[in-house]
């Protein structure tokens, strides 16, 4: 898996993070690091770390972009090449769309978790699921342009060693049977995390500060996804918990839709009103 190859840094964000590629770009970046990474011997030392960089910080993308995408499709929002729309842009626009084109999205989106999963845990399989996802890509997606920044909390979050820890200290007391994590910023530690857990992950979009989110962007689809796992248990994660709001206003979202459920942050502020079930590290500065 990627993280036996994860050589670097994590108290500030790695140079990598940063990066604007199209989709398509974004796509045959992860097919070569994919591979270098799956072919012992194939590179040196440094080509091997700099590989694994490079896997982590742009498999999230698959996510994002096809999470953007159905947004977009749901909320009747154009499908523009480089501009992420906000929701109350929706009123002037509503777009309307026929339900096939609801499902593709929507199946799409879920493949891309998979892919990005498979991605990370150097799956042999990954090469035909990348051309069969790429087959069922809508005209125009492959154009999307992609922008990588380099947050430092999210960076930390990401963290092999800390969500290691987390997990543990989840898998102490119950195992999940879903972790639901909030995107954008959880998606990268979240892909690895539900790894370690061993379970099905999903993402809701709850983007307070890069997107203008008052709440998670839920609709009836991913209500009806969600709903398999109405008995629970389910954990609601996020990667950081600074002030606590968005975390809490998560929990208090989506906790309602299951009927048991537990909160986790790897990184939690000292000073945070939310506290999660479960954190792997807190801090001051």
């Amino acid at each position: 898996m990627i993280d036996a190859h994860l050589v670097t840094g994590w108290d500030e964000p790695s140079p990598a993070m940063v990066f604007e590629e199209t989709f398509a770009d974004v796509l045959g970046a992860v097919a070569r690091h994919a591979a270098l990474l799956s072919s012992p011997g194939a590179i040196d030392e440094p080509g091997r770390i700099a590989a694994a960089l490079g896997l982590y910080v742009r498999a999230p993308a698959l996510v994002n972009v096809t999470l953007n995408h159905k947004i977009c499709v749901e909320h009747g929002l154009p499908l523009h090449p480089t501009v992420y729309y906000e929701l109350v842009e929706a009123r002037r626009y509503r777009l309307r769309r026929n339900p096939a084109e609801l499902e593709a999205a929507n199946a799409l989106y879920r493949a891309s978790i998979g892919l990005a999963r498979a991605a990370f845990r150097l799956d042999p399989s990954f090469p035909s699921r990348l051309a069969a996802f790429r087959e069922s890509m809508p005209p125009g997606l492959a154009d999307f342009v992609y922008s990588g920044g380099g947050d430092r909390y999210t960076w930390m979050g990401a963290e092999p060693a800390l969500l290691r820890a987390l997990a543990d200290k989840v898998l102490r007391d119950w195992r999940p049977a879903l972790l639901v994590g909030a995107a954008h910023g959880a998606i990268m530690p979240a892909l690895l995390l539900a790894e370690y857990l061993d379970c099905p992950l999903y993402f809701v979009r709850l983007s307070m500060f890069k997107r203008r989110d008052e709440e998670p962007v839920v609709s009836l689809a991913d209500e009806a996804w969600l709903s398999t796992w109405r008995a629970g248990p389910v954990l609601l994660f996020d990667e950081d918990v600074a002030g606590g709001t968005t975390l809490a206003r998560f929990s208090a979202r989506l906790g309602p839709l299951f009927a048991e459920w537990k909160s986790a942050a790897v990184l939690r502020h000292g000073s945070a009103a939310f506290r999660p079930d479960y954190v792997a590290r807190s801090w001051w500065d």
